[in-house]
């Protein structure tokens, strides 16, 4: 198949921003010139390729067009990263990897593994973020090339690393049990109180009920879909909620909050799934996110290489 990679980095372009207009900008051309450029890849392929609207949707074909092109600027990233080391080149070019992460990752631990892969693999990262249920969706569909997920089954083409467990434990302020709970930590009493959830997709303080109380029962939630926004309305007294350990573990210990029952945390496993395509870059990066991982989260059962 003779492929017209200008036109798809146009394509790709269109997938990544969701508009013409915004693919437009960052190309720096006009947005009729995006327009006939997928226009004309729809002509070549007899089928639509991009579904306007607001944002536009990839089609199934441009999806796997945009994962070819994405594999074609890792291969030519590495080729430039051998040529630098026989002299043949003076500056190593940057390349762009889009990853999914699950929100509390990316706001606890996944920012060292961002400096790092600058310095060392001189890749920038766009980062896509999700509920650690749902960012292996992202790898599914080709949108990112690698995902830090809780699933352990590997997607199909990929490899799956494991990479520990991220423990949370439920907190609240000293004030809050007082008011709210009356000092009773009970589970009609925890489930009748304000708790903060992140969306409808978070299922952490069901999981905590029932490893607390042996029994998992409707809340009362605010749901705020920021880790910011959670520890912020948590130490203003608004609810109890799950936190990452890392996070909240210092608060506990000067007294700004409290933890509702006594180490009982919840666990959850994290992978590191990657496309199997053979690539330095990638295997490099599972390095630094391993390493990473491996000082931040805690040991996990899970730790086979699939």
């Amino acid at each position: 198949m003779d492929l017209d990679y200008i036109a798809l980095s146009v394509l790709s372009a269109v997938v990544r921003t969701g508009s013409f207009e915004a693919a437009a900008r960052e190309l720096n051309v006009t947005q009729s010139a995006v327009s006939q450029r997928v226009r004309a890849l729809e002509e070549r392929y007899g089928s639509i390729l991009v579904i306007r609207g607001r944002p536009c949707v990839a089609t199934e074909e441009a999806r796997l067009l945009c994962q070819h092109y994405d594999q074609i600027l890792l291969m030519q990233h590495e080729l430039r990263m051998q040529m630098e080391t026989v002299g043949r080149t003076s500056a190593l070019a940057m390349i762009r990897l889009r990853i999914g992460v699950n929100n509390d990752s990316l706001a606890t631990w996944f920012s060292e593994v961002v400096r790092i892969a600058q310095d060392d693999l001189n890749i920038r990262l766009e980062l896509l973020p999700d509920d650690q249920d749902h960012t292996e969706e992202s790898l599914r569909t080709g949108d990112a090339l690698a995902v830090v997920t809780s699933n352990p089954k590997p997607v199909p083409g990929c490899r799956r690393t494991s990479l520990g467990a991220m423990e949370y434990m439920a907190v609240a302020t000293p004030d809050f049990v007082k008011r709210q709970l009356k000092g009773e930590i009970s589970p009609a009493r925890v489930a009748s109180a304000p708790s903060i959830v992140f969306d409808r997709k978070d299922t952490l303080p069901e999981q905590w009920m029932l490893a607390s109380f042996g029994e998992s029962v409707s809340l009362s939630s605010h749901m705020i879909p920021s880790y910011e926004g959670h520890l912020a309305c948590c130490l203003q007294g608004v609810g109890w909620c799950l936190m990452p350990t890392m996070t909240v573990e210092p608060l506990v210990a000067s007294g700004k909050l409290v933890e509702l029952v006594d180490r009982k945390r919840v666990h959850v496993s994290l992978h590191w799934q990657s496309r199997s395509q053979q690539s330095d870059v990638l295997k490099n990066l599972t390095d630094i996110v391993t390493k990473v991982a491996a000082r931040r989260l805690v040991p996990d059962q899970f730790r086979a290489t699939l």
